[in-house]
């Protein structure tokens, strides 16, 4: 009706409504009727949110890896992220940006730099059977991360599902374990 709006968000979102370039309104859970034509609303989602990640790099010995895993983060600072990313949302609470998948990203670049010094200074078979090292080096980088505490952004927690090399090296890696089992039960 003539450009008013009316519009509602759950507890676990935090929301800033903007108007002639100033906040009007801010906080989690928000209902409120407004005016579209000068109204802009921020929507950010303060649950936990996973970032799967999967990459490539090379261990001490120059052996390339597969690294998979997950990271868990939580927005702890909303009005910081809505400064440095685009939340906005259209009448009916979705988001216009795109901007879920930037943040993800950003926070998968910050594990892969992490995961990089950590294989740097393994051989491929330390890397392999360190994931739980690895999971642990990668949450450390994140909390103490300028780039992501910037953001307003809490990590919870890393799980590396997986260290796998190429199958050329698991073929081999499979045979010395086969002759290795051989061996010892002809013994």
């Amino acid at each position: 009706m003539f450009g008013f709006k009316f519009i509602k968000f759950d507890a676990m979102t935090y929301v800033l409504q903007y108007k002639d370039g100033s906040i009007k309104r801010e906080g989690r859970g928000l209902s409120f009727w407004y005016y579209r034509p000068t109204t802009s609303i921020v929507a950010i989602p303060m649950g936990s949110d996973d970032a799967p990640f999967i990459f490539e790099d090379s261990t001490k010995d120059f052996q390339t890896v597969t690294v998979q895993g997950e990271i868990t983060y939580q927005i702890t600072d909303p009005k910081r992220l809505a400064d440095l990313l685009d939340f906005t949302v259209d009448a009916k609470g979705r988001n216009v940006s795109g901007n879920y998948e930037k943040l993800s990203q950003r926070i998968v670049n910050e594990a892969q730099a992490a995961a990089s010094v950590f294989l740097g200074e393994n051989s491929l078979r330390e890397a392999m059977a360190g994931s739980k090292v690895l999971e642990s080096a990668i949450l450390t980088q994140l909390q103490n991360s300028e780039a992501i505490q910037s953001i307003g952004i809490k990590p919870l927690s890393v799980i590396v599902l997986s260290v796998k090399p190429t199958p050329e090296m698991a073929r081999a890696f499979e045979a010395e374990t086969r002759d290795a089992l051989q061996v010892e039960s002809d013994q």
